[in-house]
């Protein structure tokens, strides 16, 4: 199911109109059905302010693969989701310039640099 379907099936799952989620939303109802339609792309920050409404999560609305796991069969689901969500991270990779790689790789290893200060600082706690 893509993103306009999902989007869509929440809105009726919790019974607004179009209108009544745009007006939630501050923004103009054709705006909102461009999101629907899928002629307009909700940046991060209206996705999060989608789910809070719409009584969901991002995860369901951007079909990101995450489940609660329960048993093997859904660890087995899960694994083979997240395999494709990270081919198609490191495909879209392959998309940016290469100033954008940098800033990307840039990133990432700031972000381990914190998480390993993060998980010296808790094993010191204890």
């Amino acid at each position: 199911m893509s993103f306009t379907e999902r989007l869509k099936e929440a809105r009726i799952s919790v019974g607004y109109t179009q209108q009544q989620v745009a007006d939630a939303m501050g923004i103009t109802n054709s705006t909102y059905c461009g999101y629907e339609t899928g002629k307009r792309q909700p940046d991060v920050a209206k996705i999060k302010q989608l789910a809070k409404i719409l009584k969901t999560s991002g995860d369901f609305l951007l079909e990101t693969g995450f489940v609660p796991v329960g048993s093997e069969e859904d660890k087995t689901d899960i694994s083979c989701c997240h395999e494709d969500y990270v081919a198609d991270i490191f495909a879209n990779f392959e998309l940016l310039d290469n100033d954008y790689k940098n800033v990307v790789e840039n990133l990432i290893i700031q972000l381990l640099d914190i998480q390993k200060k993060n998980q010296q600082t808790q094993t010191n706690k204890k």
